[in-house]
């Protein structure tokens, strides 16, 4: 058994796309007004790579007899490629293929999709520390005029105005029922809208909104005053969106229900909220810094657990999609003390270096032989592109050791969390993955592809 081709070759890319239809009414050659179907989309290409690791394009015809191979490859991911997010009008969507080249016939072509996260420090933003508070006031009226007694006030106070996933939004409510009608449920639910943006045939907008998260906290009868001191967990979730991607955009709303009957509005009080990708330091506490700190000398904060990685399965799947990324998950809030023989001045830890925060000091990376092709420098402006090796390598079937695929990126370097999670490149690997064993002195690290025909 063998596979004749001209070359080898594996990609990466990063692109957006939106698609929907919509049922709109257009005129005829003849002028009248007539019913059809149209389709809205719009594509972004954030970066594209490609790098020959046999054979050469153009080249003459190899035989390779049915086997196990390892070829190592190097690409780089922009520090703009905007994170991973995948719903039911559009994508963001960041892929490795490896592609067979075949003669005469079709070529082999295996995708399979990675996760991008866009670090999103929520410490660096001063204004992420501010707590949300507002009361609203609703008015019951009757037909023709109101009701003898009172309203409905409620007062609602959170602590942040960001958090991330994993972490728990601790709040307060007051609600005070003066009205003759009885307040059935209190609900506090965290909306993600997503706007999604087309350029063709005209540009246009469609907007969805989907429940992350709720809690229901109780009724309230009429002329009665209850206090609620709840929280709401954040599940995995699309981090807030940064302006590195102009077809799609996250936003995130907390919103308090005082639900009342049908016949009248509820009394509604929101929050814009943002989802960031490390938390603050001082939002495990659920107190103000001040209040933990000692006379004369600001709060320390004990250093973050590592992320859990998982699926956002609250989204829907655009179109045959069938990768769901994984966002970054804090378990554990972080802790407030009054002191740190590590930080005797008792200031907040600065921000990590690396994507996310950790304790666990990162061993040392081993030593490995070049790629054989070698990336460019990385910018904003201009991605990094693999100059396409022509060499012809005599690969040689190998253990049936695992591989996973290796990249190289300015950004920040690679770090190794608990719990054998493996970060890169601000993408993320499955928890159960297990690393590339270590190369023998003199061998090329690289990815294993089973080549059948």
């Amino acid at each position: 058994m063998y596979i004749l081709f001209v070359a080898i070759y594996i990609s990466i890319c990063g692109h957006a796309e939106t698609r929907w239809t919509e049922n709109v009414t257009k005129k005829d050659t003849e002028g009248k007004p007539q019913k059809t179907i149209e389709t809205f989309s719009a594509s972004e290409l954030y970066y594209s790579t490609e790098s020959h690791v046999y054979g050469q394009s153009g080249g003459a015809q190899i035989e390779l007899p049915a086997g196990k191979y390892a070829f190592p490859f190097r690409a780089t991911i922009p520090p703009n490629a905007p994170t991973s997010y995948n719903g039911s009008w559009g994508q963001v969507q960041h892929e490795v293929a490896l592609v067979i080249d075949r003669v005469m016939r079709y070529d082999n072509r295996f995708k399979q999709g990675y996760t991008v996260i866009s670090p999103y420090d929520l410490n660096l933003n001063p204004e992420h520390m501010k707590p949300l508070q507002k009361i609203e006031e609703k008015i019951f009226c009757w037909i023709f005029c109101c009701g003898a007694n009172g309203p409905m006030v409620m007062h609602v106070k959170v602590p942040f105005s960001a958090y991330a996933p994993g972490q728990k939004i601790h709040f307060n409510i007051v609600l005070d029922n003066q009205s003759d009608f009885n307040c059935s449920d209190v609900k506090v639910r965290l909306i993600k809208k997503v706007n999604f943006t087309s350029r063709n045939p005209e540009p246009k907008r469609q907007v969805v909104e989907v429940k992350v998260a709720d809690n229901h906290c109780g009724e309230v009868v009429k002329h009665n005053k209850a206090e609620f001191n709840e929280y709401l967990q954040i599940p995995s979730t699309t981090p807030t969106s940064l302006e590195n991607c102009s077809l799609i955009q996250v936003s995130y709303t907390l919103r308090f229900i005082a639900k009342v009957s049908r016949i009248y509005t509820d009394c509604v009080i929101e929050f814009p909220l943002t989802i960031g990708t490390v938390p603050l330091y001082a939002s495990g506490a659920n107190e103000q810094p001040a209040m933990m700190s000692q006379p004369g000398a600001g709060p320390s904060y004990k250093p973050l657990p590592p992320p859990m990685f998982e699926e956002d399965i609250r989204s829907e799947q655009f179109e045959d999609t069938t990768f769901r990324p994984r966002y970054p998950v804090f378990l554990s809030d972080a802790a407030v003390t009054g002191g740190d023989v590590n930080n005797p001045a008792n200031k907040p830890l600065p921000p990590t270096n690396g994507n996310y925060p950790s304790h666990i000091p990162s061993s040392p990376a081993p030593a490995s032989a070049p790629a054989p092709s070698t990336p460019m420098p990385a910018s904003a402006s201009h991605p990094a592109t693999p100059q396409p090796s022509h060499t012809n390598y005599s690969p040689s079937p190998s253990t049936p050791a695992q591989h996973n695929t290796s990249a190289s990126s300015q950004r920040s370097p690679s770090s190794r969390g608990a719990g054998g999670n493996v970060e890169a490149l601000g993408f993320s690997l499955p928890p159960d993955y297990q690393p590339t064993r270590t190369p023998p002195p003199g061998s090329k690290p690289g990815i294993g592809w089973k080549l059948c025909e």
